[in-house]
């Protein structure tokens, strides 16, 4: 393994020389892709903007619940001969509905590839959406939501963006409610399915052991037959985001906390600069300030995080601890010194020097297989990052000096806009 990591370290040292080709299938479908001819498998990342942001109010989950039923058959065969088939010919197939997309991965061996296209096309466009699946799958997904909601983490998730995110479309669940998802019929399924795999809100990256002549004839088979649709689908800025603590009482020995701050968009020219600071202060782990003082120092949680979600117009910082009911507020008082102490002091020049090294090098495990290279491939799509973010994105981090990250800081990190949702029995202030 070692000597895997090694070798792609070499090979992409210099990003440079990382080269994709923009192709371009005949009915104009472009794509992103890299021939790699280490191993004889074709990988396909693709997403099409929308996902769970535009379910309609009465009929929320429906995209998961679309998503969820396009492996489960087609038109021609039964949910349990498609996924015999799949096995058979060595293809992996999966699609996942997200807050602000639908996301999809598909994988063949190279000597299959053919059949696992063909297989790939059915599912796409000739989904059965049988009522007898339909049934089954909701009443699968009604049984995870009712999980959820004895699940401290998963429960404190779902009251947090519902919190956090106020009237704002991400305040709704993926999943929808188990009232929601009975109003859903198969025509509703049907005209969804129309609605969100539209050619215009699609970004595809692919690698593999494939050449471009057979690649742009499969990626057309695939998605060539899909409408065109006037909308495109984009998140809004989020205009208004809670601040202060919200409770949600439920008895447990721990209570879960999630926190919640403004952050940016990815392709914002300030992202790097708030990543690095993110990383000192909640993001590096076991070297993050968060975790030395509130878990190593005073013993407080076992656990301290906090990450980037950055999307397309806008973005926020997320983070999360457990802890005794009676250290609840102790600890919430914490995490906000170490947010007016990174916004009032900012970070020392080695802190700056080792997150530049991590980004830096932490990059090159995005080579590692042709799926992760064809998920690079799409994201950077999806962000509009540039043709040029290869060979740009280490001038970027390099040139961050400790000023500017500062300064950044300095702007944008403000416990006024810190927001804490609670969900446990914490002991009263």
């Amino acid at each position: 393994m070692k000597f895997i990591f090694l070798f792609f370290l070499l090979i992409f040292k210099n990003l440079g020389a990382f080269e994709y080709k923009n192709l371009k299938t005949n009915s104009g479908i472009e794509f992103w892709f890299v021939e790699d001819k280490s191993i004889p498998i074709v990988s396909v990342s693709f997403s099409f903007k929308g996902g769970s942001s535009i379910d309609t109010k009465n009929k929320n989950g429906i995209s998961n619940l679309m998503t969820s039923l396009l492996d489960e058959g087609t038109r021609n065969l039964t949910s349990k001969q498609f996924k015999n088939e799949m096995k058979m010919k060595g293809m992996k197939l999966s699609f996942s509905t997200q807050k602000d997309k639908i996301d999809g991965v598909f994988q063949i061996i190279s000597s299959q590839a053919k059949q696992g296209f063909d297989l790939f096309y059915e599912a796409v466009n000739h989904p059965s959406f049988n009522d007898a699946d339909i049934e089954r799958v909701k009443r699968q997904v009604i049984s995870s939501i009712k999980i959820d909601e004895s699940n401290l983490s998963t429960l404190a998730s779902n009251k947090f963006n519902q919190n956090f995110f106020k009237d704002h479309v991400f305040s709704k669940n993926i999943k929808g409610s188990e009232s929601s998802l009975k109003n859903i019929t198969k025509l509703d399924l049907v005209d969804h399915h129309k609605k969100s795999l539209v050619r215009n809100n699609l970004i595809i990256g692919v690698a593999g052991n494939i050449n471009v002549n057979q690649i742009k004839k499969y990626i057309e088979l695939v998605f060539g037959e899909l409408e065109e649709n006037q909308q495109i689908y984009s998140i809004q800025k989020f205009n208004s985001l809670s601040v202060g603590e919200k409770i949600f009482e439920m008895k447990t020995p721990q209570t879960s906390v999630l926190f919640g701050h403004p952050g940016l968009e990815r392709n914002n020219e300030n992202f790097f600069a708030l990543r690095i600071a993110n990383y000192i202060l909640g993001g590096g782990g076991f070297q993050s300030r968060l975790y030395k003082n509130i878990r190593e120092k005073k013993g407080l949680v076992y656990s301290i995080y906090s990450y980037l979600l950055s999307y397309e117009n806008d973005g926020v910082i997320v983070g999360g601890f457990q802890t005794r009911n009676i250290s609840v507020f102790e600890t919430i008082n914490n995490v906000k010194n170490e947010w007016k102490k990174i916004h009032s002091r900012g970070i020392t020049k080695i802190e700056l020097d080792n997150a530049k090294a991590y980004f830096n090098g932490s990059f090159t495990r995005n080579f590692t297989s042709t799926l992760s290279i064809a998920r690079l491939l799409q994201v950077v799509q999806y962000y509009e990052l540039g043709a040029d973010y290869f060979i740009k994105r280490e001038k970027i981090i390099n040139s961050l000096n400790l000023e500017l990250v500062n300064k950044v800081i300095s702007d944008y990190f403000s416990n006024d806009k810190l927001f804490f949702m609670i969900v446990g029995e914490p002991e009263k202030k």
